[in-house]
Formats: C-alpha cells, sequence, structure tokens
C-alpha cells in the first residue's frame, strides 16, 4: 500500500495589461511594469497516508477499487473519472463534484470555457455561498487541510460540499481533480 501520497502543484502568473491603441478597436497585451515579475509559487497537498485502495482522488474509476484490479484494459484508455474523462458540462444549475463526505485535502478546477464565469461554493448548495468566481479559462487549485498552518483554513471542506455552477442562462465545461484528505 502507498505510504506517501501527497499532491504537488504549481501556479505562474505573469502580470499583464490591455492597452488600447490610438486605431480604433485595435489593442495589445503588455507585461504589467509596476510588477516587473512572474508571481508564483509551489506547494504540496499532504494525502491521508492511511488510505485503503486506489480512491484517494477523484480520477478513479467507480468500479475499481486498486490498481491491480486493471486487469483488462489500459489505464490510460480508461480515463479512471467517473465522467470518463475529468470534464463536466456547467449550466446555471448547482453540480455537485463529490458525493464522497471525508475532508478534501486538495482541490483543482480549471474553467474551459471562453466566455462565461464558473461560479464556486465550497460550502454546500447555498445560493450564497457561491463565493469563488473562475473567469473563462483561468483555474483555481485549493489545499483544503484544516488545521494545516499552511493552508489558512480553520474548518476542513468537505469533498461533498463542492458545487460548481455557471453564470445564469450561460453554460460552460471544467475539469477537476478532488484528493480526499
Amino acid at each position: 500500500m502507498a505510504n506517501a501520497r501527497k499532491v504537488i502543484f504549481s501556479t505562474y502568473v505573469i502580470p499583464t495589461q490591455i492597452k488600447e491603441m490610438e486605431e480604433a478597436n485595435v489593442t495589445h497585451e503588455e507585461f504589467q511594469s509596476e510588477v516587473g515579475k512572474t508571481l508564483g509559487g509551489k506547494g504540496t497537498a499532504i494525502i491521508d497516508a492511511s488510505q485503503w485502495g486506489d480512491k484517494w482522488t477523484s480520477a478513479t474509476h467507480g468500479e475499481i477499487n486498486k490498481w491491480e484490479e486493471f486487469t483488462d484494459v489500459n489505464w490510460e484508455d480508461v480515463l479512471l473519472y467517473p465522467t470518463k474523462s475529468g470534464r463536466v458540462a456547467l449550466t446555471d444549475s448547482a453540480t455537485q463534484l463529490s458525493t464522497d463526505s471525508n475532508d478534501c485535502a486538495f482541490l483543482y478546477i480549471k474553467n474551459l470555457g471562453l466566455t462565461n464565469e464558473v461560479l464556486l461554493s465550497l460550502q454546500g448548495n447555498d445560493s450564497s455561498k457561491y463565493l469563488i468566481i473562475i473567469p473563462p479559462e483561468g483555474s483555481i487549485n485549493i489545499r483544503g487541510a484544516a488545521g494545516d498552518e499552511r493552508s489558512g483554513i480553520s474548518a476542513p471542506i468537505d469533498c461533498n460540499d463542492i458545487y460548481v455552477k455557471c453564470s445564469s442562462s450561460k453554460t460552460t465545461e471544467i475539469e477537476y481533480l478532488i484528493a480526499k484528505g
């Protein structure tokens, strides 16, 4: 059994600004000189080493509990997510990303859409709890381990409290990964 499960992640940001030229409707993007550098960092989300089987992330086939049970297929062909791709199409109706009630150790969501925002709630499907906006082509990663002084989180995020939806009357698509603690 694995005894050192973890998610290693990083963020890399290049601050830019859009400048409009004198000509009508001509814009270009340039590096923001007042920041003068890229921003970012690296982190590690430690996963509970005592978990049995391979269902410690959302990227696990629903019917197969252990890696050894993948006998008649190649893991590359299965794509391992409950949705078979790790992608979910969103509307303005709430979508719960996991029914697992364990604590969330790590969450990654990328908005694959080009025009519409994703609304994210880490506190269930209450309309007032969608406090995080993921812009088009944007992403978010959260280390969710409560009590870890590096996370800044005082109470655990439960995997089944993670909901996403699109702005009213809009649609988009996301890819995601949830690792339970």
